[in-house]
């Protein structure tokens, strides 16, 4: 039998806690409390309205394990600080929450949380605050894997952390950009940065901590196939958590023994710690820990070669996988916080705007001097201003452009990736499958079962193909222009109109990137296909040139032309993606038409 292949995920994002760095550690960043939970109840009996007792019972319920309860105490604490004015209380109790929330995978609401507590930070200045929020929006890029941006924010966060001298904030975001390393394959890079953090935590004697970077070592040293050290790193931290009580921790770190039991050869042990981690996981509604978990139970039965226990697994672990990520919170993410950055950037447009209002007043005052100098230095404060007014607009409209093309950008990333996983990894589980039926086919005789078995998952492969074909046409892997000329034969097959590809050899050479490819072949396959639907066109001629840097693609056809002014009316989203693409590539376009003489569409794509 053919053994299966199964994709696998770059895991340790998890657990190195990055996106955590504990839950009930980033509460409020201050010490656990010394109270007792009843205790803390008692006292709220007395004084309902005390926020720091409200605080000391969230941190106390989320220990627990009672995150339900703790929301409840948090947004109370949010609704009371605000009127209050309580800014701290405020900015604290968000921050627990967005991480409460990214703990469940909503990670469009955390961000919103985040933001709002971002936002009143910076209103009092809060350094302190702003980067732990930095820290926490860090975590949210890399559990969608946009290490760049991630490191980014890591990066900002401890810079004001040095700034205010807070070396446990330091080592925090120390700690996760060991992580962004780690996913960067820099494990060198990676172990300085845990280790840097663990030596903080250890002198500061924070055991939660501790335990985290602990794991987050073993995890290094296991990349490095250093086992021995990976092992005696592991159990460290799984002592400690048990002392802390810390199940996350645990649940996390079970999970990474296991791992690397298995791949150390010791499957019994594998398992026995595998089944510990998703117990746990499931117990406290860890939803990463539990697909994370199910993906090592998938390559541990691979690896003694129990294929029907490794496909079960793998489906389980998929199945977590898309209940935590999903397309629509992608683009949801990108669009909130390019939105909010956006926010940010008008607000200071308007404190720009107040002061030059502000030096308005001065000067006008000025005028009773002298009539003269009033006259001359109004003139120069009103060109000033016209000209500030201007650039603030074309500031404004920048912006917007660039998050209209990040948000399209994405799509069209997206859009490559899934087609690639439905085709590598969907794809091949099928082919497998089909092998697997094939082998139940008897020698004589006929199988109706099995025949009907292999003709419904051959319809399968077919509908796979079907749908990557839609997120990116198969042509595009042998390069734009052998996809354009794909494009034509199937049109001239189908008969009714011709279409004629002119590409010169000298700009075949060229090559694209992925999701500019797949922009000019859109731009391409829908101007043709309007052509053909409503210019009523039977015969088109497509010419790709180069004019020194730039590439100009022109399309002529013979229809029956229509009104240009009318573009900007369409109702239809034809052209709304056609300009799109366009101003996603930087280019512009230029449509010629006459009634009864055919349309000339030329469209200029710079810096190819």
């Amino acid at each position: 039998m053919m053994k299966p292949v199964f994709m696998r995920t770059l895991k340790p994002v998890l657990f190195c806690a990055a996106l955590c760095l504990l839950p009930f550690i980033n509460i409020a960043q201050s010490p656990a409390p010394a109270k007792t939970l009843p205790q803390v109840l008692q006292e709220l009996k007395t004084h309902p309205d005390d926020l720091a007792l409200k605080m000391d019972a969230a941190k106390a319920y989320l220990k627990k394990g009672s995150a339900d309860t703790a929301e409840v105490f948090l947004n109370e604490i949010i609704q009371a600080a605000g009127p209050a004015k309580n800014a701290k209380a405020f900015i604290q109790a968000n921050i627990a929450l967005g991480r409460m929330y990214a703990d469940k995978g909503e990670n469009v609401k955390s961000l919103e949380i985040y933001q709002r507590a971002l936002k009143k930070a910076d209103e009092v200045g809060d350094k302190s605050s702003t980067a732990h929020v930095y820290k926490g929006i860090g975590a949210l890029y890399i559990s969608w894997k946009k290490f760049d941006d991630a490191l980014a924010y890591y990066e900002r966060g401890e810079k004001l952390a040095r700034e205010i001298g807070e070396d446990e904030l330091v080592a925090d975001c120390q700690n996760n950009k060991g992580t962004v390393y780690e996913q960067q394959l820099k494990y060198d890079k990676a172990l300085l940065a845990y280790k840097n953090a663990l030596d903080v935590y250890t002198q500061k004697n924070i055991p939660a901590k501790i335990s985290m970077a602990l794991s987050n070592v073993a995890i290094i040293y296991k990349a490095q196939k250093n086992y021995t050290a990976a092992v005696e790193y592991n159990f460290k931290a799984i002592d400690l958590s048990a002392k802390t009580g810390d199940e996350w921790m645990m649940a996390a770190t079970y999970n990474n023994i296991g791992d690397l039991y298995s791949k150390m050869g010791n499957h019994p042990q594998a398992l026995v710690y595998l089944e510990k981690s998703l117990a746990l996981a499931k117990k406290i509604d860890a939803i990463e820990i539990e697909e994370a978990a199910y993906e090592s139970f998938a390559d541990a039965y691979e690896r003694t070669g129990d294929y029907n226990n490794a496909l079960k697994y793998n489906k389980l672990f998929m199945g977590a996988k898309d209940k935590f990520i999903n397309l629509d919170n992608t683009r949801q993410l990108s669009e909130l916080n390019v939105k909010f950055e956006t926010e940010r950037k008008q607000k200071l447009i308007q404190q720009q705007q107040f002061e030059i209002s502000r030096k308005n007043y001065w000067l006008f005052g000025s005028i009773a001097l002298s009539i003269l100098g009033a006259a001359l230095a109004y003139f120069i404060i009103r060109k000033n201003k016209y000209k500030q007014e201007k650039q603030l607009q074309a500031e404004v409209f920048k912006q917007q452009e660039i998050a209209n093309k990040s948000l399209f950008e994405g799509e069209q990333k997206e859009r490559i990736r899934i087609a690639r996983d439905l085709h590598d990894s969907i794809g091949q589980m099928l082919s497998v499958i089909k092998m697997n039926i094939s082998v139940l086919q008897p020698e004589e005789g006929e199988a109706p079962a099995v025949d009907n078995a292999l003709n419904l998952v051959d319809k399968t492969i077919q509908e796979v193909r079907h749908i990557s074909h839609n997120l990116i046409p198969e042509g595009l892997n042998l390069g734009l222009f052998a996809a354009l000329e794909d494009l034509c034969m199937k049109i001239n097959s189908a008969g009714g109109t011709e279409v004629m590809l002119n590409v010169p050899e000298d700009i075949r050479q060229y090559q694209f990137a992925k999701p500019n490819e797949l922009s000019i072949y859109r731009i391409v396959q829908e101007v043709v296909n309007n052509m053909i639907k409503h210019a009523q066109a039977t015969h088109i001629d497509i010419n790709i040139v180069q004019q020194e840097k730039n590439l100009t693609l022109s399309i002529r056809d013979n229809g029956k032309g229509f009104d240009t002014s009318k573009i900007d009316e369409s109702k239809g989203i034809g052209w709304k993606n056609i300009a799109a693409r366009v101003n996603l590539l930087d280019g512009k376009m230029e449509v010629q038409s006459e009634q009864l003489k055919g349309t000339q569409i030329e469209i200029f794509i710079p810096g190819v």
